[in-house]
């Protein structure tokens, strides 16, 4: 996730994997094609929630959706049970079907 305005780079991983390694050198390469009147930051930074840690490999849109508003400034949630993930399944379905 990049803010533009404040120039820095935050890589998530909403299952805590060996994964996020490589996101950040991918993250780290992709740098180079912000736009030029953006101050390039100096190197990224794993973004911490407290939405816990994703233990299925179903619900992994569900987490970077939700990753993504508590970034651009949404309250967090805090830990995800099974029913909220159910309900914000429906919840994303829903805001998809509307547009």
């Amino acid at each position: 996730m990049i803010n533009l305005e404040g120039s820095t780079v935050d890589e998530y991983d909403s299952s805590s994997s060996s994964y996020l390694d490589g996101v950040r050198a991918v993250a780290q390469n992709m740098m180079i094609f912000l736009p030029t009147n953006v101050k390039k930051p100096a190197r990224g930074r794993t973004f911490e929630s407290s939405l816990g840690v994703q233990t299925d490999s179903y619900n992994c849109g569900i987490y970077v959706l939700l990753a993504f508003e508590i970034f651009y400034g949404a309250e967090t949630l805090g830990y995800l049970d099974k029913k909220t993930l159910q309900c914000l399944r429906y919840r994303y379905l829903r805001k998809m079907m509307e547009e």
